[in-house]
C-alpha cells in the first residue's frame, strides 16, 4: 500500500493528485452528483489540515459544525458540495503560494459574513466548529475573550487581516495548509 505524504501548500496540486481527490469525491457521492460537507470533512486525505474538523463523537455533548473551508464554496449554502465546488476549492487551496495569500485565506474562513473583520462572534463559532468537541462553550468564550484583549489593538472587538495576522505565526499558518495525499 502506497504510503500517504502530507504536502504543504507552495506546490500546486498536481493533476495526479486532483484526479485521486476526484476519485475520492466520486466514490463518497455513491452515484450522486453532490455529496455532504460532512462527509468530506471525514476524508482521510484532508486529514493533515486543522481547519478541518475530524469526523470525532462530541465527548461534551456537542455536535461537530460543518467546516467553513467547504462552506464557502457551497454556492447554494445547501450543505453540499459539486463536484465542480470541491473542485474549485482543491485548486484554490492548492494555488495559496505565498504566505499573504494564505493569511488571507485563513481570514476568510473566519470572516462569516464577509465584511472584512472577525467579530467576536465569528470567532467563537469558528474555534466552535474547529476544535469545540475538546473544549466546553465557557472555555471557547474565555478563548476568545483573551484573543480579543490580546490582538484587537483598535477596542474595536473585532479582528481586521492585519490583527489577525499577528494572532497567527508563520509556522502556524504553514501547519494549516496541507493534505496528505
Amino acid at each position: 500500500m502506497g504510503q500517504k505524504q502530507t504536502r504543504h501548500v507552495g506546490g500546486r496540486l498536481s493533476q495526479e493528485d486532483l484526479a485521486r481527490l476526484q476519485r475520492r469525491f466520486t466514490r463518497l457521492s455513491g452515484g450522486s452528483d453532490r455529496v455532504a460537507i460532512r462527509q468530506i470533512q471525514g476524508m482521510v486525505e484532508l486529514g493533515a489540515n486543522p481547519f478541518i474538523p475530524r469526523g470525532l463523537t462530541a465527548h461534551i455533548g456537542k455536535p461537530i459544525k460543518s467546516v467553513r473551508m467547504f462552506q464557502m464554496f457551497d454556492r447554494d449554502k445547501d450543505g453540499l458540495l459539486s463536484l465542480e465546488e470541491f473542485t474549485e476549492a482543491l485548486q484554490l487551496f492548492g494555488r495559496l503560494e505565498d504566505e499573504e495569500e494564505q493569511y488571507k485565506f485563513a481570514f476568510r474562513i473566519y470572516d462569516v459574513d464577509e465584511d472584512g473583520l472577525i467579530s467576536s462572534q465569528e470567532l467563537f463559532h469558528t474555534l466552535e466548529g474547529l476544535v469545540g468537541v475538546h473544549y466546553t462553550e465557557t472555555q471557547l468564550e474565555q478563548i476568545v475573550l483573551n484573543t480579543m484583549a490580546e490582538f484587537d489593538l483598535d477596542g474595536d472587538n473585532s479582528l481586521n487581516l492585519e490583527e489577525f495576522k499577528m494572532l497567527l505565526s508563520s509556522n502556524d499558518l504553514q501547519s494549516k495548509f496541507a493534505l496528505s495525499l
